[in-house]
């Protein structure tokens, strides 16, 4: 195994950040000058189950936990909750990264992009994804209006091993620097489903976890805003977001692939990520 290319720490599995020129821009679909986002919100309050982890507590799949939480949060919010099982969750991420029960060394992790586009093109138990779109995560205001509009944010984090035993997630000036290290305790895919002016909410390994604004902006590498029918019913547009123009833009990214084969990587064609090391099976998080 080449040492020198990204893995995934522990049974988190969120592997480095991906860019790729076609992600969609969130903020230029915000209609700032129309919009009134509350200063805070929680689409966690009317979900009555008991959230799963869909192995994440064993495996490397956190992209497709993530995911999977995020389905069922939209539809407890939209319609019914969806009864979405582990299984179709594992087999999603096995369909992607290649993992195999069977075989040892076959639990590599995910890129979050990865996850986001098998989302798209296939789905997961049969509930696909419309767009997504990439969120400035350091700008508080449009993090807070991404949650709001969408149902949630569909995010990365580098953790630090300082959030053992952490019942909020917060920065830890005073520890020392190999702890407080962004990615220290393994890359990590959540989904944020509430946040207030001190205060954001994510779901990891079938928890809730709160964490300060301060460690969100230190820690957090990636986020997306994410369209679908199971949050957005019929025709209707969220406040604030162009829907006519991001359908536009999917169409021409789309009709635009094939010429952008050569300077990007084959979306279809996804390759296995290398085996994680530092396994973390025996520490737990505190929430």
């Amino acid at each position: 195994m080449d040492e020198k290319q990204p893995v995934a720490k522990g049974n988190f599995g969120k592997l480095e950040a991906k860019k790729d020129p076609r992600d969609f821009d969130f903020s230029r679909y915000l209609l700032s000058d129309e919009l009134e986002i509350p200063v805070s919100h929680d689409w966690t309050s009317i979900k009555k189950t008991a959230w799963e982890t869909f192995g994440n507590d064993k495996i490397n799949n956190c992209t497709f936990a993530a995911a999977g939480h995020m389905i069922v949060c939209w539809t407890s919010n939209s319609t019914t909750e969806h009864p979405l099982s582990a299984e179709k969750v594992i087999s999603a991420y096995a369909e992607v990264s290649g993992f195999d029960e069977k075989k040892p060394g076959s639990d590599r992790g995910l890129p979050v992009l990865d996850a986001l586009k098998y989302w798209r093109k296939v789905g997961i138990d049969n509930r696909k994804i419309k767009a997504f779109a990439s969120v400035p995560h350091l700008k508080r205001d449009i993090v807070k209006s991404a949650i709001y509009l969408f149902g949630g944010l569909y995010a990365g984090l580098q953790l630090p091993s300082t959030i053992i035993g952490q019942k909020i997630w917060d920065t830890a000036p005073d520890q020392p620097l190999e702890k407080t290290e962004p990615g220290s305790y393994g890359g990590h895919a959540v989904t944020i489903l509430a946040y207030d002016e001190e205060h954001l909410t994510c779901v990891t390994l079938g928890e809730e976890q709160k964490m300060t604004w301060d460690f969100w902006e230190y820690y957090s590498d990636e986020a997306f805003a994410i369209i679908t029918e199971d949050f957005f019913n019929g025709t209707k547009t969220p406040i604030g977001l162009n829907m006519e123009a991001l359908e536009n833009d999917l169409l021409t990214l789309t009709k635009q692939k094939k010429a952008l084969a050569n300077q990007l990587d084959d979306d279809d064609n996804i390759q296995p990520q290398p085996f994680p090391q530092n396994d973390h099976t025996d520490q737990t998080i505190n929430s």
